[in-house]
């Protein structure tokens, strides 16, 4: 018996989460690539590259989000040991995603580290950290986050009932890991300048269409995520509430 039809509000929520990306991105191209209306404080409320924009706010939301549907599947499977730990971890990681984007925490963190070391001069860590070619915080974050994330992939891949949703796993990892190589390129001095400058063109109108492309593929990996977390909290949920009736039933 199924009570709220999971597959089917988890969809909805997807759908809605995309289409709250186009949207903000459309706004963006036409608000600040075309510049259809030159107000720079327009420009900045919807201009994804900006860490205080609306995509920066829906990001934050949208991990907070997934962060409280993880506490509830923790709930909802506290008689299952191994399994409601899992879920908990997976809650407070993506709690501190939502803070990260916030706040930048893994730039500001990355840099400040990347400072520390590089003021060693004798360090092999300086010596790396001053040939690194892109952002500091890719190495520092490294293993924090290939960590949690096979963490991830291995926990949902035995929760999750059926191949199309692992797939999903998948695609969710190869948004954001698409999202990490395009800030990596972002990050190596003079990247975009070059290219920019062999095309004729300026660094703007080849750079911001590649930010806009992380940053959609940051926000649609973590709705892609939310809507696993949808569904499999709207199953529990189910099942609980079956198991409840069953038992009145049963009294009776």
């Amino acid at each position: 018996m199924e009570f709220i039809d999971h597959r089917a509000i988890s969809r909805k929520i997807l759908l809605s989460c995309l289409f709250i990306e186009a949207s903000i991105l459309l706004l963006d191209l036409l608000l600040n690539y075309f510049q259809l209306i030159e107000s720079e404080s327009l420009q900045k409320i919807f201009n994804v590259a900006h860490e205080k924009s609306l995509g920066t706010w829906f990001s934050v939301v949208q991990a907070a989000i997934a962060s409280l549907i993880l506490l509830g599947l923790h709930q909802l499977t506290r008689t299952r040991q191994w399994r409601t730990w899992g879920w908990l971890i997976l809650a407070l990681f993506f709690f501190y995603i939502s803070m990260d984007d916030a706040a930048k925490i893994h730039e500001r963190l990355g840099e400040h580290v990347r400072q520390l070391v590089a003021s060693n001069e004798n360090s092999q860590l300086g010596n790396f950290s001053r040939f690194f070619p892109s952002y500091a915080w890719q190495w520092v974050f490294a293993p924090f986050f290939g960590a949690i994330g096979l963490y991830t992939l291995l926990f949902l891949w035995y929760q999750l009932p059926d191949n199309k949703l692992r797939l999903t796993v998948i695609a969710a990892f190869g948004c954001w890991a698409i999202a990490i190589g395009i800030d990596f390129i972002e990050g190596r001095e003079g990247f975009f300048e070059s290219i920019a400058a062999t095309l004729g063109v300026n660094k703007y109108t080849l750079s911001h269409p590649f930010l806009m492309a992380e940053e959609f593929l940051e926000m649609f990996g973590t709705s892609l995520f939310l809507y696993l977390f949808v569904q499999r909290f709207l199953w529990f949920f189910n099942q609980s509430i079956e198991e409840r009736f069953n038992r009145v039933i049963n009294h009776r």
